[in-house]
């Protein structure tokens, strides 16, 4: 395993008294609310058994950085002398994908940029032979600095493990030692504090995902009918629909006019390919719809292409450790485009069996859940129900009152996708972790 810089954390010396991020913020002036590096507490109830301890966590520059794979515009670096983790501001698009692949919480949107930072590893400090600032200002010598070391690679509680090898050395805590006593702060540092991560999806940020997702599966049907001769082509409405969709896409960037730095990634990201094949997919349809067919080969590669930018849409969003699994997922793209594409070319079986396949996956979640609400009997029963015995009773019903009810159905199950989306975290470890003690004793 190659060597490179980390921290160190002895578990026995924390007392989680956050000097650490006060000095992180006082060094590199990070933006008021935002913090590079966060105390999180293990048993703050003092449940017997399961001890008490804390963690003071930055970026820990993983050796297999995810911010670096999955960001599309390829805005991080990782530096070959050091093995920091850096963000280069002007390159970033403001995503925040970077901050949903990470277990750490450690980038951070700032709403005054529109762009995303972190932790340096106090890059500018280590250039003149001088330990992070968070290191310098821990007052029992807790929060260390190796400039040459390995990795930790023991599984430790509430330290969420995502093989990434992060640069970071754990000291664990002794069993039978006392909890650090906490370090009462100053009521005025207390007010400065930032606020530990979000790692859930906020559905009225993400909504221009939620409409782009959904919009790009119905253009994938209706092209991918269309080159089968079952349905008519608006070349107008569908350049209208794609234009409008991929307008409404950039609206969840930070940086808007960035947006083109999106498909710089293809090696790694799974944003970067959706882009690029759902780009190539939008112009050949529209060559095709404006100025006739495409040669066949070149007609259902565009259609494969669809089919790329959805199943590259579905892996976006299969992110290690997340509350609710998207692959399988009763709202995947895929799914969706190909049960509408059963209703455009009249072919029951394939509707039938995209839908027997979305309805399965909703109801093991619904099940999983033990509620069953008003949305969830508005998507079974206008997304599957009706449809199917629609078209059973009136064959030759007009097709789009067909799919009024599964466009319906699938919007509210994309609304509750993006509502149940959760990613790893600190927090979220130490509170999986610490209900499986509880549960064990």
């Amino acid at each position: 395993m190659s060597e490179q810089a980390l921290f160190t954390l002895d578990l026995n010396r924390c007392t989680g008294c956050s000097a650490c991020s006060i000095a992180c913020r006082t060094e590199n002036d990070v933006g008021s609310g935002l913090g590079w590096r966060h105390v999180y507490s293990f048993n703050e109830a003092h449940l017997p058994n399961a001890g008490v301890f804390h963690f003071s966590l930055a970026c820990n520059h993983c050796a297999e950085p995810a911010c670096l794979y999955g960001c599309p515009a390829n805005a991080y670096t990782k530096d070959a002398r050091t093995g920091a983790v850096l963000l280069d501001h002007d390159h970033c698009i403001g995503c925040r994908y970077c901050s949903w692949v990470c277990p750490y919480g450690a980038p951070q949107y700032n709403p005054s940029t529109r762009v995303m930072e972190k932790c340096t590893f106090c890059s500018h400090r280590l250039a003149e032979d001088l330990e992070p600032a968070c290191v310098t200002a821990c007052p029992v010598d807790a929060l260390g600095f190796d400039r040459q070391g390995e990795p930790d690679t023991a599984r430790h509680p509430g330290f969420p493990d995502a093989g990434l090898r992060p640069g970071l050395r754990l000291a664990p805590k002794r069993r039978h030692s006392a909890p650090p006593e906490m370090t009462p702060l100053p009521a005025s540092d207390l007010e400065d504090l930032p606020a530990t991560p979000s790692t859930s999806v906020d559905l009225a940020g993400e909504w221009p995902l939620l409409v782009f997702t959904l919009v790009a599966s119905i253009l994938v049907a209706w092209f991918t009918a269309w080159a089968a001769g079952s349905q008519p082509m608006n070349p107008v409405a569908f350049a209208l629909v794609a234009g409008g969709a991929l307008a409404i896409s950039t609206l969840h960037l930070g940086r808007p006019l960035r947006a083109w730095r999106a498909m710089l990634n293809l090696r790694y990201s799974w944003l970067s390919r959706e882009v690029a094949s759902f780009s190539a997919f939008v112009g050949l349809a529209l060559v095709s719809s404006f100025f006739g067919p495409l040669p066949q080969p070149l007609q259902w590669t565009t259609v494969a292409l669809g089919f790329t930018a959805l199943f590259s849409i579905d892996m976006v969003y299969r992110v290690h450790g997340q509350s609710e699994p998207a692959i399988p997922h009763s709202a995947m793209t895929t799914l969706t485009a190909a049960y509408l594409l059963g209703f455009l070319i009249g072919d029951p079986i394939l509707a039938a069996a995209a839908s027997s396949i979305k309805l399965v996956l909703y109801g093991v979640r619904a099940w999983r859940q033990k509620v069953l609400t008003w949305p969830a009997i508005l998507r079974i029963a206008a997304g599957f129900l009706l449809p199917l015995a629609l078209w059973t009773i009136y064959p030759s019903v007009p097709v789009g009152l067909l799919v009024a009810g599964p466009l319906l159905g699938e919007l509210v199950d994309r609304i509750q996708f993006y509502s149940g989306l959760g990613f790893l975290s600190p927090q979220r470890q130490i509170d999986l972790d610490l209900e499986a003690m509880i549960r064990s004793v």
